[in-house]
């Protein structure tokens, strides 16, 4: 199953960048209470201390930064696939760099004031003068912050380089090796060695590596720092690639088992080398195991966790997302109340347990507090998070959600959606929905707003009121587009290349397409692929549209009037095209004037007029809407009277040549027919015939419109029958 297109897995993968973010602040209020800390490392040295601290608080930073920087990959594909180059460093400045400026010029001085209360307690009033720092070029105190600096100028390398390969990869040769490496290196129990080697040369070759440190944290200075450019810069590019690469997000939910397994036993072997060898003038062959350990126990508990949180926190959870969304604000703020705690009590006699899980929860408290009460409804909120929620009382002023009953079953919905062009209404608050593996009829007249609800889903359109989604999510999000095939009835396309390469791409916009030659197969046009487009004829054009569409093995299909311009056999072909898709789990939404082939096709059927959902039900239930007939005649017998006849609808007159010619409409032409000729003997030009989509659906919605109190739910007069389970809805 491809990973991409499903809102809920990213829902897993923000939860794992917030527990990143959180694990830090456990880390931090770890520090105070690991034994042998050199005084004045650290805001305070407890009285109380914890061997057990200590390997926690070096398994924690051995891998929390990595597995920050591989998510913030990720999303930073995500972000700029959505948003282009230009939008997505607008959105970056805000919400990274204006955080880094203006946290730092706020939180640097209480951090400084609480070190301070700290040195005075740890030394007994009588610290010792602050030794000379040795001058280095880009010198600066970046604190706890240094992830956002290092973030902002990870995406200009990422970017550059991406520029640089899109223009020499232009077959995307290297591009698809690289996805496929990429998934390799997921599935196979040494990629995280792979992965790691360079960050364990790097440290190997520091002249002051200290083991139980790991990655040398980068926040004394602006210039970038080797050790964290190798290994944070490495995990940032890998969680690139994985957001491109097909089947990678799989990989990971699939071997997550064993990434911890891996993640467990090189976390033992560092610990033993920590516990059996000397911090300072570690021999050589230890701190060699001791960094190949290292590297892969930091990106197996990466996998690990990410590929664990895929597997179960696959479905968004309230509590969870309010507490990712609160993670950025957290860790932003933490280390001046976290130190300060840890003054607090540092002299108490109590043990370091209790200590400890009073800093942490005392913490968490206040600044789960401050985010409620000062960023998750202002200002701060929406440059933090994007948006702001609103307070209570105020739901109404807000955009209308998605119902809490909508699962994994609807593909794509609009819910309660208008359209405006104008002083034209579009759509007027239209709720429809697409399941997983139906085919859902969109039927209407000309104008009745199908191409709008198919644009908003396109995502070409917003809605002015409402809420569109496709596949889970936002339909301008790429990886929603990725799990898309569209075939619209009025399309423009390069006459001089010819069908294979038109085929070949659209297919090289997807993660995982057909082969061309499956797809030319599979559409029955392998004749034409060397044929330019602007030479064929309009139904082989609709036929090369078609496999456009398809060949990106598409999880939902837009199909609008796709059978217009084919002949008999073409369009029997495409059918049965249509059918396979169905059969394979693809839903699909056919937009059609064609009675028939909605009968053929349809799962269910929706019925749009004058920008309104007048109509839906499963085909036998639709059918009855449909199956009137017009029947013509010229007759003496009395139009008021024929309308209370069973199964007649309307009757309207004109002049005829012998007679009044009556136009009926009948729901039951057979015996309304017998009816006319037992009346009317001298009956003439009787003439009886199907009413199209058209008139049918135009002619229940001007009923609607004139006398709704005097009609049943399918629009009949009353005392008609209606059809069991159909569902019509006010036009007005």
């Amino acid at each position: 199953m491809s990973p991409h297109p499903n809102g809920e897995r990213l829902h897993a993968l923000d939860a794992v960048r917030s527990f990143a973010l959180l694990l830090g602040v456990a880390f931090h209020a770890m520090l105070s209470f690991i034994p042998g800390m050199p005084p004045g490392m650290w805001a305070m040295n407890d009285v109380s201390t914890s061997p057990l601290l200590a390997d926690a608080s070096f398994v924690a930073h051995s891998f929390r930064m990595l597995l920050f920087f591989f998510i913030a990959g990720f999303f930073a594909r995500q972000l700029h696939q959505r948003l282009g180059t230009r939008a997505f460093w607008v959105n970056r400045l805000k919400r990274i760099a204006v955080p880094l400026v203006v946290g730092w010029l706020l939180l640097f001085p209480l951090i400084g004031f609480v070190w301070y209360l700290g040195m005075q307690k740890v030394f007994n009033g009588a610290p010792p003068a602050a030794p000379a720092m040795p001058a280095q070029a880009g010198a600066f105190p970046l604190a706890h912050l240094w992830f956002l600096y290092q973030l902002l100028w990870l995406y200009a390398v990422v970017l550059l380089v991406r520029g640089a390969v899109a223009g020499l990869d232009r077959r995307e040769t290297l591009r698809g090796w690289a996805d496929r490496a990429t998934t390799f290196v997921l599935r196979w129990p040494a990629g995280a060695l792979m992965l790691g080697w360079p960050l364990a040369a790097v440290l190997l070759g520091l002249p002051m590596w200290l083991p139980v440190g790991g990655i040398p944290t980068p926040d004394q200075s602006l210039l970038p720092q080797l050790p964290a450019t190798v290994g944070y810069g490495t995990a940032f590019a890998f969680g690139w690639l994985v957001q491109r690469a097909p089947g990678a997000l799989s990989a990971l939910r699939q071997r997550w088992l064993p990434h911890l397994l891996l993640a467990l036993a090189s976390t033992a072997v560092c610990l033993y080398i920590n516990k059996t060898q000397p911090v300072f003038g570690m021999p050589e062959p230890a701190k060699q195991i001791f960094a190949l350990a290292f590297v892969a126990s930091a990106w197996a508990w990466s996998f690990a966790i990410t590929g664990a949180a895929l597997r179960y926190l696959t479905r968004e959870n309230a509590a969870i997302r309010y507490v990712a969304d609160a993670s950025y604000w957290i860790y932003l703020v933490h280390l001046p109340l976290v130190a300060a705690l840890q003054v607090w009590v540092g002299h108490w006699p109590l043990h370091w347990g209790l200590k400890y899980a009073l800093v942490v929860s005392t913490a968490l408290f206040v600044l789960l507090l401050s985010y409620e009460l000062l960023v998750r409804h202002t200002a701060v909120g929406r440059v933090l998070n994007g948006k702001a929620y609103p307070r209570r009382g105020k739901a109404a002023s807000v955009p209308a959600e998605v119902p809490a009953a909508e699962t994994d079953d609807v593909v794509a919905q609009l819910h309660a959606v208008s359209k405006r062009y104008g002083q034209l209404e579009a759509l007027s608050r239209v709720d429809l929905e697409l399941r997983r593996g139906e085919l859902l009829a969109l039927l209407g007249p000309n104008g009745a707003g199908k191409s709008t609800a198919i644009s908003l889903w396109l995502g070409l359109n917003d809605a002015d009121t409402g809420v569109v989604r496709l596949l889970g999510g936002a339909p301008q999000d790429i990886l929603r587009r990725q799990g898309l095939g569209v075939m619209m009835q009025n399309v423009e396309l390069p006459k001089d290349l010819k069908v294979h390469e038109l085929v070949a791409l659209s297919a090289s916009y997807y993660p995982a397409p057909l082969s061309l030659r499956e797809t030319l197969a599979r559409c029955g046009i392998e004749a034409l692929a060397e044929r330019p487009y602007g030479k064929l004829s309009g139904g082989q054009k609709r036929q090369v549209q078609f496999a456009m569409a398809i060949c990106g093995q598409p999880k939902v299909l837009f199909l609008d009037e796709p059978t217009v311009g084919l002949d008999l056999q073409a369009r029997e072909a495409m059918w049965a095209h249509i059918r396979a898709l169905l059969a394979e789990g693809c839903s699909i939404l056919l937009t059609t004037h064609y009675l028939e082939e909605a009968e053929a096709l349809a799962t269910r059927v929706a019925v749009l007029a004058q920008g309104r959902v007048i109509a839906s039900g499963s085909v036998d239930e639709m059918r009855a809407l449909v199956s009137r007939r017009h029947i013509r005649c010229e007759s003496q017998l009395p139009a008021d009277t024929l309308r209370h006849w069973p199964g007649v609808v309307e009757v309207s007159t004109e002049p005829g040549r012998h007679a009044p010619q009556l136009s009926i409409v009948a729901t039951d032409a057979e015996a309304v027919v017998r009816d006319l000729l037992a009346a009317d003997p001298q009956l003439r030009q009787l003439e009886v015939r199907q009413a199209g989509l058209n008139e049918a659906f135009h002619q229940l919605t001007s009923e609607r419109r004139a006398a709704p109190s005097s009609l049943d739910p399918l629009g009949g007069r009353a005392g008609s029958s209606p059809a069991p389970g159909a569902t019509i809805r006010e036009a007005a």
